[in-house]
């Protein structure tokens, strides 16, 4: 479609011949920086045009307009909200603290009120050598936020769909023949209490006991260093990994022991299952069916699995220096193991993202299951997934997504109890409050250069800056 958007007076329009060529005619009335932005805001959905024409013109008589409705996440300011961009210094201090404390080489945050992003800021830098600044542009490692980003969202489409009942068991949808999986419950597994394991290293079993320098080294009957039809699933530079594996990481995963506490356990194995359930389900791959069912139509230009293949290297947030796996730093290439031994795309781990990106499928969320306005998943669904699903089993979380805890947990104690969300390994969290109409949104690499580095947990750094937030924006 063609908009006509004239930064100038209604008598402008008289100079055009013809105006019906156009879907739409916008006057912005001066070729001002704040007029350009707020039309583009205005053409693609960010807030509501009730506009009427002041005077006659040529081609249109007095008082001649449209309205439209606000479909989209607009671009405000803190003001807008009785807070000065000042009074949010604390948060300011907090991300840079966490950097000179190296609990985190840089980050992303965001803050989204009442569909609007009042905050958009980036701190730090790639790495520690202070060579690459953070922008807003560049991608991060989602890490478990894939879950909610990627896995749940069509989980929730074959709900609507009437192709899924998580009430069911997983033998309905997979076949798990003599498997101990066949009799879990689907709802139980997204809440994290179907006695799962919580994590099998994959990986390990494809070591060889042979080492170098300590480190043992990948099996050669597994692994080459050159793609082919024999070794498909690339791991990371120059590493490919046999076609035959990932079977074999399901297998394990259907004939792993079940825990005896009955209780919750958060446990990533339900994931590739769920990755299988959605594959068989549609004929397709998932980093393909959420681009074409979700991220294309949300406008997500970041935000996806392999980042490689479409986002440019610079933009790329590095992980963890890895030794014990793949011998490299692993940047543009999922950190956890894995999902990248399933080619890097996981039902658990694998999705890329700015802030940006990620807080459009959270405000779609807060708009149960609406965004620009198209509906992809109902609102029945929405908020039968984010509440809490066995809250008198000392169980917070809700289907896939998690939920704030009595006491610690993801979020600080400001948050509703109908607030939902994630956070990742790699230092991330998005979490979306219906009640405050707030989106929250933490991007790190805090793994840099090692994993075992826990400062970003001990500062507690994520919830401090989610406290603040709510002091001056949760009313």
């Amino acid at each position: 479609k063609v908009v006509l958007s004239v930064f100038a007076s209604p008598y402008a329009l008289n100079s055009f011949l013809f105006v019906n060529n156009f879907n739409a005619v916008l006057i912005s009335y001066q070729n001002s920086e704040i007029s350009q932005e707020m039309t583009s805001q205005a053409i693609f959905g960010g807030f509501g045009i009730k506009g009427k024409l002041p005077v006659s013109t040529k081609h249109y008589p007095l008082n001649y307009g449209i309205e439209t409705n606000k479909i989209r996440l607009e671009y405000s300011i803190p003001e807008e909200f009785g807070v000065n961009e000042s009074d949010l210094y604390k948060i300011d201090s907090l991300a840079n603290n966490a950097i000179s404390e190296e609990s985190t080489p840089g980050c992303q945050i965001l803050i989204a009120k009442e569909s609007k992003i009042i905050f958009n800021k980036s701190y730090g830098h790639h790495t520690y050598s202070n060579k690459k600044k953070v922008d807003n542009s560049d991608i991060y490692d989602l890490a478990s936020i894939t879950k909610i980003s990627a896995t749940i969202p069509l989980l929730m489409k074959m709900v609507d769909d009437g192709k899924l009942n998580i009430d069911n068991t997983l033998g309905m949808y997979l076949d798990l023949d003599t498997s101990n999986k066949s009799e879990l419950v689907v709802r139980d597994i997204l809440a994290h209490q179907a006695r799962l394991k919580s994590w099998i290293s994959f990986y390990n079993s494809t070591l060889d006991d042979d080492t170098i320098n300590g480190v043992k080294i990948l099996r050669d009957t597994l692994y080459s260093s050159t793609e082919s039809v024999i070794y498909p699933y690339k791991v990371a530079d120059d590493i490919y990994l046999h076609f035959s594996y990932p079977d074999s990481i399901l297998n394990i995963i259907k004939y792993s022991e079940l825990r005896e506490n009955e209780g919750y356990k958060y446990s990533d194995l339900g994931y590739y299952l769920f990755k299988e359930i959605i594959e068989e389900h549609y004929s397709n791959e998932l980093n393909q069916l959420t681009s074409d069912y979700f991220y294309e139509k949300l406008g997500m230009e970041n935000l996806g699995y392999l980042p490689l293949d479409r986002i440019e290297k610079r933009r790329i947030i590095p992980t963890e220096q890895d030794y014990l796996y793949r011998s490299q730093l692993i940047k543009g290439y999922v950190h956890d193991q894995g999902a990248a031994m399933l080619g890097g795309v996981g039902g658990h781990a694998g999705v890329f993202s700015n802030a940006n990106d990620l807080a459009k499928i959270m405000q779609m969320y807060l708009n149960y299951g609406e965004y620009g306005g198209e509906r992809y998943i109902s609102e029945e669904t929405v908020k039968e997934f984010t509440k809490c699903q066995f809250c008198n089993n000392d169980n917070r979380r809700g289907a896939g997504f998690d939920k704030p805890a009595d006491e610690g947990g993801p979020t600080c104690n400001c948050v509703s109890h109908t607030s939902f969300g994630h956070t990742g390994f790699t230092g991330t969290i998005a979490w979306a409050d219906p009640e405050t109409e707030l989106i929250y949104i933490f991007l790190s690499n805090r793994i840099y250069p090692d994993a075992n580095n826990m400062k970003l947990l001990k500062m507690d750094i994520r919830t401090n800056i989610m406290q603040e937030i709510y002091n001056h924006f949760g009313n």
